[in-house]
């Protein structure tokens, strides 16, 4: 029997969701590298590498998809005593990730000039951007395997194990970068295609570790070929589960782009500054938010799938409460530091003012997001997708664009944050209410 479905439900989200700190952490950190060390070559190598961040995190919006559906269907099992079911599905899971990722990467491999020229670049930054995503293409693979079979760890349970690979892969990462990226020793310098040879070999091995643990500690990989038509039917269960958690995570780049739009227009080039530093600095402060949002997945796929609603119940309770009690602590923290902590980031002093404003002001709204994202979470793991993507296809459509737009015509670019901050505030009040009907039935 699952060691979740007994003892203090605040007790088991706590200890489920401290590690993922770390690795969360860990997860910036990695990310942070590329763009710093990449940065030091030029202007033009840092700008090719934002031109790559969309389509590497639309491809990446694939694997949150195969790791939702199949971390949903698996920790369900395993709750519900079924370890054929749950090593079945990690197994048909990591095909399915392997050749979906496969098809999408020829695809790219392919388009890469088409798709980037109709995106903005052009000239040298464009061949930056076609050597950066040719080795990400090939190595595709392997950058997109560890967040389904790190999201399969914790399924079980594990959340401590993809923790450490997260970090070794971000210390390998570290270490990688300015060897391939400026050149050591007998090693040539790859330039920007070092900072993507990097990323490909560091995540390779993380996920290669976490293949191994899934394996030899948990036995959760079921090595038996399938029969055609259970593989099929494996395949459709993940995926539908897994389109909601995908759209919502592409529908995260397509609702910042729409507000830094707006913010272009009502403040310039020094409003968006602004806006680019509140979201980094929001990112950190969303560490803990996404640490719960991993907690939730195993402790509430085990207890449902051992029909212990009452246990799922009670983490919709905590859970808003939760959301309640970190904003608040959130907006206090920022009121006496935002100013500092912006100060970071830039010099100017109008800039650092904006972004002061959007730090308190969207604070107002975190609460809503919090419980938006979270409550997400839970039905996609008790294997209810539709609800969800009622919720953020509202959030993004007629929440935030409507009303971050009627707030920059009404108040500039302090109107547009409070339209933000409201509009998260409205959506988080429907994934209450739609959470607490759906877990009524």
């Amino acid at each position: 029997m699952s060691k979740l479905l007994t003892g203090s439900v605040k007790e088991h989200l706590l200890r489920l969701t401290l590690p993922s700190i770390a690795g969360t952490f860990a997860m910036m950190v990695f990310n942070l590298t590329d763009t710093l060390f990449v940065s030091r070559l030029g202007t033009e190598e840092l700008a090719a590498m934002g031109f790559t961040f969309a389509v590497v995190m639309i491809v990446g919006a694939l694997a949150i998809g195969f790791s939702t559906g199949a971390a949903s269907i698996t920790s369900r099992a395993l709750g519900a005593g079924n370890r054929a079911l749950a090593s079945r599905t990690i197994s048909d899971g990591l095909i399915l990730t392997i050749l979906g990722t496969v098809a999408v990467s020829l695809i790219g491999y392919f388009t890469i000039t088409p798709v980037f020229s109709m995106l903005g670049a052009e000239g040298r930054v464009l061949e930056l951007v076609r050597g950066y995503m040719q080795v990400w293409f090939i190595g595709a693979v392997f950058a997109i395997l560890p967040p389904v079979s790190d999201g399969c760890l914790r399924a079980a349970g594990d959340m401590v194990r993809p923790v450490i690979v997260m970090i070794v892969c971000a210390v390998l990462n570290v270490v990688l970068d300015p060897i391939l990226i400026f050149g050591w020793g007998p090693v040539p310098a790859f330039g920007i295609k070092g900072a993507a040879l990097a990323t490909v070999i560091s995540r390779g091995l993380g996920a290669t570790a976490s293949l191994l643990i899934l394996h030899y500690k948990h036995g959760l990989i079921d090595w038996a070929r399938p029969h055609i038509r259970h593989l099929l039917q494996s395949w459709k269960n993940i995926v539908t589960l897994g389109i909601p958690a995908a759209l919502t995570q592409a529908l995260t780049p397509v609702a910042q782009g729409f507000y830094i739009r707006l913010a272009a227009g009502v403040g310039g080039v020094q409003a968006v500054a602004a806006m680019a530093t509140g979201t980094r600095i929001e990112s950190i402060v969303f560490m803990i938010s996404m640490s719960y949002s991993m907690a939730i997945v195993p402790f509430v796929g085990h207890n449902y799938g051992a029909n212990a609603h009452d246990r799922v119940q009670e983490t919709r309770r905590l859970s808003t409460k939760f959301a309640l009690l970190y904003a608040g602590i959130t907006f206090l923290l920022l009121l006496p530091t935002a100013k500092w902590i912006s100060g970071w980031f830039s010099t100017d002093p109008v800039v650092i003012k904006l972004s002061v404003t959007y730090l308190l002001i969207a604070a107002l709204g975190h609460a809503g997001l919090h419980i938006s994202t979270w409550l997400s979470q839970l039905l996609n793991v008790i294997g209810k997708p539709k609800p969800v993507l009622l919720i953020n296809l509202s959030r993004v459509f007629l929440f935030i664009m409507p009303l971050s737009y009627l707030g920059s015509r009404l108040s500039g670019f302090t109107g547009l944050v409070v339209g933000l901050a409201l509009a998260n505030l409205l959506a988080g009040a429907l994934a209450y209410r739609i959470t607490r009907r759906q877990l009524s039935h």
